[in-house]
């Protein structure tokens, strides 16, 4: 069982912010800026996107470097088994392989606990357990390159907002790259283009709304990113081999026979 005390997405703190004490709870941060800390092996200037787990009663003491401070944090008790892998160092600055991934984590946790569904608690149990997986990936893949990183990042951000602008000049830009370059690298990396990987994923998105909600077409069609209906339509066909309407009719009838069965 995990049991939240607090835990807060995007704290945000000028740069003479400093935090230093000693808590009776876990605390697991997700540090998005550049930040100081202040260990038992000496001070660490550490670079953004760097996850550090502290137990009951450690000392956790770090603060803002040269800007302001940003970080996701989520204090907990537990007797999770998980929580005490030695495999995951204890007051030690992680570098995350997918800083997106974690990011997406956290919005998910404070989703259910705040609203409390009725399996909220196994919910976190498990949302927590990935966390701390996606720690232990980052500590096994340190020979990942920053590209392989920012490619994997880049991707998931297109999962989690398929409806962005997408453009392959505003992928290249993210990673600072020549549009060209990003074509090839992205499709060698995950075995398709990335204007191919923004439309599966609108596409999905689609699906979701078409078989969950009474949405026109234009309004899906603006929802996942699209700024014609008509475009939209014909990219739907394109990928499913049916219009969005056919698409939702099909789902209605079988989710009608299933209930009369």
């Amino acid at each position: 069982m995990v049991d939240i005390e607090f835990m807060q997405l995007n704290a945000t703190h000028p740069s003479d912010f400093v935090y230093g004490l000693r808590n009776d709870f876990w605390l697991l941060l997700f540090v998005k800026t550049p930040a100081l800390f202040h260990l038992s092996t000496g001070d660490m200037v550490t670079p953004p996107n760097c996850a550090v787990l502290y137990p009951p009663k450690a000392f956790a003491f770090y603060q803002a470097h040269e800007g302001e401070y940003i970080n996701d944090y989520v204090r907990f008790y537990t007797d999770e088994s998980f929580v005490y892998d030695e495999n995951i160092p204890l007051e030690t600055p992680i570098l995350l392989r997918s800083p997106s991934s974690m990011a997406w984590l956290f919005e998910l946790l404070s989703m259910e606990n705040y609203f409390k569904f009725t399996y909220s608690q196994q919910s976190i149990s498990m949302i927590m357990r990935m966390m701390f997986l996606k720690i232990k990936e980052s500590l096994s893949d340190n020979t990942m390159t920053e590209q392989q990183r920012a490619l994997i990042d880049l991707r998931y951000e297109i999962q989690l907002h398929p409806y962005y602008p997408w453009t392959v000049s505003s992928m290249a830009n993210r990673l600072h790259v020549s549009a060209g370059y990003l074509q090839n690298i992205y499709k060698k990396q995950f075995g398709v283009s990335c204007m191919q990987d923004v439309v599966d994923k609108r596409i999905d998105l689609a699906k979701t709304h078409l078989i969950n909600t009474d949405f026109t077409s234009l309004k899906i069609a603006g929802i996942c990113g699209y700024q014609n209906v008509e475009h939209f339509c014909r990219q739907f066909k394109a990928v499913t081999g049916m219009s969005p309407l056919a698409f939702r009719k099909l789902h209605l009838d079988a989710k009608k026979e299933g209930s009369e069965g």
